[in-house]
């Protein structure tokens, strides 16, 4: 008897419980996207929402635009941001356009996780750096008797690989050129050096045996401009077995 007693009470205890509801996460909002783009640029960021009260049956949200500083020709702006919302997705691609001059802007996204009682919103701020870039290219001519097949050509900019073109043949005694744009994010006073390396074996090395190239120059920004009027050409010529590289480094006179 004393032990149905006990069974009894413990029935009691676990009916008598309230109903305990676990809370949602927290709201969180992931973005990915450039850090850097040309003036008048337009790009897409990822927008990923997780968390608050749309994980129970509700919709998530976001808005996004353009702030702070001379916003001209960019969109969207405060005034009319850019908005999307699903009740089945928590991830958004979104387009941003930069403005048309060079400074930085704060690219604001306002996420929101809601359901039918509550809604929950939590801000997300990135600095993206508007700059034009620098032109970066290497021309290279097949002196040798075969032809260079997807040929990679890789740029650094102080020991920092910039980017990467491949070109895609070069025939005995033409010419081949790889070009990339690099936006100068962070680009200190000083001296800087360039480097250009084609690997045709596709090996990961270097080896000038193989007409494989690397090319060096230096160049200089002194305080807070590239140097005034100066849009020529920086270039050197080397000759190796079967290929001869010259690197072209175009700058431009912009403040910062």
């Amino acid at each position: 008897m004393r032990r149905i007693l006990v069974v009894l009470a413990l029935l009691c205890t676990i009916l008598i419980q309230p109903n305990q509801v676990s809370a949602p996460n927290p709201v969180a909002v992931n973005v990915e996207g450039p850090g850097a783009l040309p003036p008048g640029q337009t790009a897409s960021y990822y927008v990923n929402i997780t968390g608050g009260p749309a994980e129970v049956n509700g919709t998530y949200s976001v808005k996004w635009w353009i702030e702070s500083g001379d916003t001209t020709g960019a969109t969207p702006l405060a005034g009319a941001p850019g908005t999307q919302n699903s009740a089945t997705n928590n991830s958004f691609l979104v387009n941003v356009t930069v403005p048309t001059h060079e400074g930085d802007v704060d690219l604001v996204f306002e996420a929101t996780s809601g359901n039918t009682t509550t809604n929950t919103t939590v801000k997300r701020t990135l600095v993206v750096h508007v700059l034009s870039p620098l032109v970066l290219t290497a021309a290279f001519v097949n002196n040798g008797g075969a032809t260079a097949v997807n040929t990679t050509v890789n740029f650094y900019v102080d020991g920092n690989l910039v980017g990467s073109k491949v070109i895609g043949s070069i025939r005995p005694g033409e010419r081949g050129t790889a070009a990339i744009n690099w936006i100068p994010v962070g680009l200190g006073s000083g001296q800087h050096a360039v480097r250009v390396e084609a690997d045709i074996n596709h090996d990961g090395k270097i080896e000038e045996s193989a007409g494989e190239v690397k090319v060096s120059e230096i160049f200089y920004k002194t305080g807070g401009e590239l140097p005034a009027g100066y849009l020529g050409l920086l270039a050197i010529v080397i000759g190796l077995v079967g290929i001869i590289a010259l690197l072209a480094f175009r700058r431009r006179a912009k403040n910062r």
